[in-house]
Order: structure tokens, then sequence, then C-alpha cells
């Protein structure tokens, strides 16, 4: 497991332009509706970015960003490191409190004989297609940055490769790694785009720990006082309260002596018992009696002691380094038993380690073999680089386009989904060859959904989605476009769809950058038939009023599964209203106190899906206002006249599940950002559209707050 370093600052210029809607709109309709009542006819298809050999925008070839990016630390600055001194801390907090899941119920599972006690790790490249690597933007405008959209599945999702520590100078950011005074840093602060979409979804998100690091005393680490505490096990917990990540995972490859193992042990036992929260995943590589690097390739009695016992604990869990397969331990029996001896459920603290970095869709690793629909895995599993698909293509180019990157979330359907890309006919097509070899054919993958069951965070009411996955060529707001230029945020995705995408009949979903009602996707429906979307577990009282927002549908029906009747489908036919291009869809169901399992939509006709929303009775409820709110000037912008970065800050809204920010002009309204925090760093604006900017909380129904105004002086 290796951990790259690399450059990163490519200033992109935004294009920040009007999309047709007016300031009293904006003050007046958004204020009261979930949507924009005015007309959509001036709203435009984003123009595809070129991906030419000579234009695309090649991926780690810049350096730093401007504005807020995450780092990373050493000792010598770990200890001494004081948000307060950090002028974007603010911006590199997740506030969002990881969502509850609910049970496993098998009925409405997509294999109902899949055992959903086998659990899913990924290591994932973060900054997968950006330019920026060494510090990378947590917001920015780069459409094409992959945002993660399968969180149904992932049970903790951590990173491991390494940024430089912020004590870094910037010059030298951009410098090859062991460039002098360019030094990397063996903690890393998670992108908190990344910690948001996480815990919205229900999952864990750690940051990296990865040793060695070249000019770091690792004894710095280790110090311990006379009361037996550690320094640097305190600052880690103060860190992580702060920043609002939920641990880290320790990447130690390279020996270290027994003296210093021991130490180390004490340094992650004492971790725990001040912080029994704070997750520690440990990669199967230096050996905790000696210190020395040996990969086991197995759970067993030379590395199970970095789990410590049940009840004073070292680690949460090991990720189990990729030999498994074709070397001890083929079929996961050792480590699972090595668990148990010990007091551990494997399922909970044994991963076996599956390597997609090179393997793509052929890894050596295959954990299908032992599990699957009615076969139970001895242990769970934990992937490394899933995302390796999008880096790859990206390098050459495909990311760049809109049509090249509906490629690539095909090939992401087919990662997580199975083949057929729909999970409830998940598993290979075609049988496995020598691993590694013939790697882009998905018909050799099983697809996650093969292994792993969906989890779901949707215990109750409101459930309201726009297919929204955090990036896009261009964002509307109530099916009108408010901005043409591309953007990326992975914190402001909606929560993910339950099953991506479980269809029956005639028809085809697929996601679609060209239109959308809010935000920066839609559904692409064709042909006739039903989608599943949300596993539930709702029970409400009274009524549940629907609204689906479409275009080209001939009618669309909600279906309801109920938990003491989930072989049937209960369907309501909702009545549409054509409202500016949208045609809106809606009914009240009547739950009575009696549970609802699965929530799915019946439609006819070729069209898009654009928001469907299901509400907790007696019907809205806004959020307050976002008051407080200032702009300032936060730098210059080199790269165009009248351009300025600009930083944002607000009061907290009571009810608020989001902020957008917006620009406001004479000839009308652009969208800058939304976000989950209090503060917001826009690149590159505008200002000869307008000085004045307006910023409105979202409450989790989807309706909005009364403005708040801020000018730039």
């Amino acid at each position: 497991m290796l951990s790259p370093e690399r450059p990163s600052d490519v200033p992109r210029r935004t294009v920040l332009t009007v999309g047709g809607v007016g300031l009293g709109a904006l003050l007046t309709g958004l204020a009261s509706s979930p949507a924009f009542a005015v007309d959509t006819a001036t709203a435009t298809v984003p123009a595809e970015q070129a991906a030419t050999s000579a234009a695309f925008p090649v991926p780690d070839s810049a350096g730093i960003p401007p504005g807020p990016a995450p780092f990373g630390w050493n000792p010598v600055d770990l200890l001494d490191f004081d948000p307060a001194t950090l002028p974007w801390a603010k911006h590199l907090r997740c506030l969002v409190p990881r969502a509850t899941r609910i049970e496993p119920f098998a009925p409405t599972q997509a294999h109902p004989d899949l055992d959903p006690a086998v659990q899913l790790s990924t290591l994932t490249r973060y900054d997968a297609g950006s330019v920026y690597g060494a510090r990378p933007q947590p917001i920015g405008l780069e459409p094409w940055a992959y945002t993660q959209r399968y969180w149904q599945y992932i049970d903790v999702w951590g990173t491991w490769h390494g940024v430089v520590s912020h004590l870094t100078p910037d010059e030298l950011v951009a410098k090859p790694s062991g460039t002098a005074g360019r030094q990397g840093a063996v903690i890393d602060l998670p992108d908190p785009q990344w910690v948001e979409a996480a815990h919205l979804n229900g999952a864990r998100a750690i940051g990296g720990w990865f040793w060695p690091r070249g000019g770091v005393d690792f004894n710095g680490f280790l110090v311990q006082r006379e009361d037996g505490s550690f320094p640097v096990g305190d600052k880690l917990v103060e860190i992580r309260d702060y920043f609002g990540f939920d641990g880290l995972f320790i990447n130690q490859e390279a020996s270290i002596t027994a003296t210093q193992v021991g130490k180390l042990k004490e340094l992650f036992r004492y971790i725990k018992r001040i912080d029994p929260d704070f997750y520690l995943q440990y990669y199967d590589a230096v050996l905790p009696s000696t210190g020395s690097l040996s990969y086991q390739n197995v759970l067993n009695e030379r590395n199970v002691p970095w789990l410590g016992t049940p009840e004073e604990p070292v680690m949460d869990s090991v990720f189990i380094n990729y030999g498994w397969y074709s070397g001890p331990d083929p079929h996961l029996t050792t480590s699972a038993t090595t668990a148990r001896a010990h007091g551990f459920d494997p399922r909970q603290v044994a991963f076996a380690g599956v390597e997609h970095q090179k393997g793509i869709f052929n890894p050596s690793e295959r954990f299908g073999a032992v599990a699957g629909p009615g076969t139970p895995a001895p242990t769970s599993v934990g992937l490394f680089v899933d995302n390796q698909f999008w880096w790859t293509k990206a390098l050459s180019g495909e990311a760049a386009s809109i049509e090249g990157r509906a490629g690539l979330r095909d090939l992401e359907q087919r990662f997580w989904s199975g083949p057929t890309g729909d999970p409830h006919t998940s598993g290979r097509t075609v049988a496995f060859s020598s691993g590694r070899q013939d790697v882009w054919n998905y018909q050799r993958f099983d697809g996650v959904a093969h292994w792993i069951t969906e989890r779901s965070p949707y215990g109750a009411l409101p459930i309201v989605s726009s297919f929204n996955v955090g990036s896009g060529a261009g964002f509307w707001l109530g099916g009108v476009q408010v901005r043409d230029s591309g953007w990326n945020n992975q914190g402001s995705a909606d929560r993910a769809l339950s099953w991506q995408y479980w269809s029956e009949g005639d028809l085809a979903v697929r996601l679609d950058e060209t239109v959308a009602y809010e935000g920066g996707h839609s559904l692409a429906l064709t042909g006739s038939g039903v989608l599943h979307l949300f596993k539930t577990d709702l029970t409400a009282k009274g009524r549940m009023p629907v609204r689906v927002h479409a275009q080209g549908l001939t009618s669309v029906e909600v279906g309801v599964t109920w938990r003491d009747a989930p072989d049937a489908v209960d369907w309501h036919p909702l009545v549409g209203v054509e409202l500016g291009g949208w045609r809106t869809w809606g009914t009240s169901l009547r739950l009575d106190g009696r549970r609802v399992a699965r929530i799915s939509l019946r439609t006819e006709g070729d069209g898009h899906l654009g928001k469907v929303a299901f509400l907790a009775a007696p019907g809205v409820d806004r959020p307050s206002r976002a008051e407080g709110f200032t702009v300032s000037d936060a730098g210059d912008v080199k790269a165009a006249e009248g351009t300025r970065h600009l930083s944002f800050e607000w009061q907290l809204a009571d009810g608020a599940d989001a902020y957008d920010v917006l620009q406001v002009g004479t000839e009308g309204v652009t969208w800058l950002g939304r976000v989950r925090r209090d503060v917001f760093f826009a690149e590159s604006v505008d200002l000869t559209r307008g000085r004045l900017f307006t910023v409105r909380a979202i409450g989790r129904d989807g309706s909005y707050s009364a403005p708040v105004h801020a000018r730039l002086a």
C-alpha cells in the first residue's frame, strides 16, 4: 500500500452566469415554496467542457487551491495546533452528526438471503480527477472530480495516501515529493466534504496515518507523561472533536523498534480509553510484538494483539493485507476463528483487503468466492481504491466532459450494483480469470451489492431527494438553471438512494447531468416500470404528503411496501399539475401508524425524474433565517479581471439542513454554493454581475427560509 504525495493548484476561473431568475422570484417565491414559480424557457443545457489532449484538466497538475484545503500534521506542529490560529479552520469542520441507520429487514433487501452482518470498509482516493492533490480542495469548480454516490454500502470510509504538512511553505507544495523543505505529514485531516457525506448516510469517515515520513522523528508521537497520558493522544481527540471526523486508518508501513511498537500500542489504547468512539483501523503491516514490517495476509496470533481485548481495545479493526486469497487463508476461516478465539465478532474486526488500484474490475482477491447471497462471509471486506476507474480515466481526459462523465458514472454503477447495473441481479456474468488482467471487463466483477446489503438512514420523515451527487456542469433550483459552470462539493449531495437502480418492468434508469430540477443531476427514465427508491422503517400517524417533480412522464404512482405485508406493493396514483416546464405530481397517503418498509415509484413515459419528497404531516416546516450574514473579500484572482475570491459567514439557523449562497444582480440570480456549515468560500466570483449576496437556510423537507442579504463594499 503506497502513499503517493502529489503536488496540487491550477486555478480555474468560474464564469458565473445568470439563469433567468429574477430578484423578485428569489425574494418572494423562494422564501415560501420549495420551487421557483417562474418560467424556465430561458434555462439552457450547460456546454460540455472540451476533453482534448491539449485542454482537459490534468489530475494533480496544480499546487494549492485558493481558500481552505485539508492538511496534515507531525508532532512538531500537532501539539501546538490551535484552530483559532488557522484562518480556514471553520471551513474544514463537519457539523453533520452521523445518521442512525435502520435495522436490517430481509424481505426488502435486493438480495433477501444476503447476510447484513458483513461490513464494508473503503480506502478511497478522495481527490480522484482533481487538479489538486497535495492539499485537496473541499469545495471547488471541478465537475470532473469524483464524488461518491453509493454510501448505502459503506460502513467505514477512509483515506491512506497522505498530504503535506500545513507548515510546508506554499511555494514548495507543488514541488515533487522529497524536495528539501516539502514535508509530508503522518496524520491527515480528512476532507470535510467526504465526512459530511458519510455522516448523512450513517457511515464513519476516518483520516489517514502514514509512516514513514522522511525527516520526522517517530519518537515524537510516543512521548508519555508520568501519569500515563500521551500528549499526542490528547491532541488527536481534541482535533477529532473540533473537526468532526470519526478516527484514523493506521497505515504503518515501516519497521520500528520493539520498544517503539509497545509505546505505539499504549498510545492507541489510551486514545480508546479517553474517547471510545475514536475509530481506529490498523493495516496488516507492522507486527505488534517486534515492530517489524511483516504482512501476514491473515488475522492470526501474530497480529491479532493489535485489537487488544473486548474490555480494553487497542484497535477497532484490522484491514487484512491482500494476499489472503492466494496465501495462508483463501477462505478467511483462519481469520474468523482467530477473531472469535479472542472474543471478537469477525465481521466487526476483520476486513479482508481487495486491491482495486491495480485490479479494478478483476482483482486477484476473490471475495465473491466466500461471500454472496446464501453464502455468509466469514469476515467483512475492505476495498483499496474503489474509485480507481475514475482516477485512471481522468488521467486521459475522460472525466472532463459531460459525455465522458456519463460513461464513468455507468462504470461506477457496474462496480457497485453489478454487471447489469441493477443490485437485485448483481453477480459476475463472466467467470474469474487471472487477477489483474482484463481489468476493465466489469462482467468479471460481482458488484459490491452482491456481498453487502444496502444500509439505510431513512427511519423518519421527511425523505427528500433531488438526486444531487455533489457535482455538476450546472446548477438548477426549482427547474431553473442558476449556474452554467462547473462545481463540486461532496458534502452538498443528497443522501444516497437505497438502490441504484433496482427497477422492474421495461424501465431503464440513468444519472443525467444535462438537466436537473434541483442540484446538478436528474434521473433519465426510459420505458415503463417500477423504480424502488428508499428502504425505510417509518411509523407515522396521519397522512404523508407526496410530491414528485418530473418532465415527460405520462403517469406516476407511489408504491408503499408495508412491513407487515412485504410481498406486495400498495400502489397509489399521483395527480399531476404543469408548472414552469416541470409537472408536479402529488397525493397524500394515510399511514395511521402502520410501518413502511420501502417506498417505490411506478412510471410511464420517457422523461426525467427531478425531485421526490415524502413529507411529515402537517406540511412544510420552514427553517429560521440565517442571521448575521456577512461577505468579505478573500483575495485576488489573477486569471481574470473583475473577479475576486469571497468568504461568507452567518449564524446557524434552527431547523436548517443546508444553506444556499447566491449572487443577486440586475440580470438575475447566480447560485454560488450549498454548504452544511456556517461559512463558505466562493472561488472566482465575477463581481461585474453584482455585489449583493443572499443566504437562505434549507430545511430537511426542502423548504426555504426567508433570505438574508449582505453587500460587498
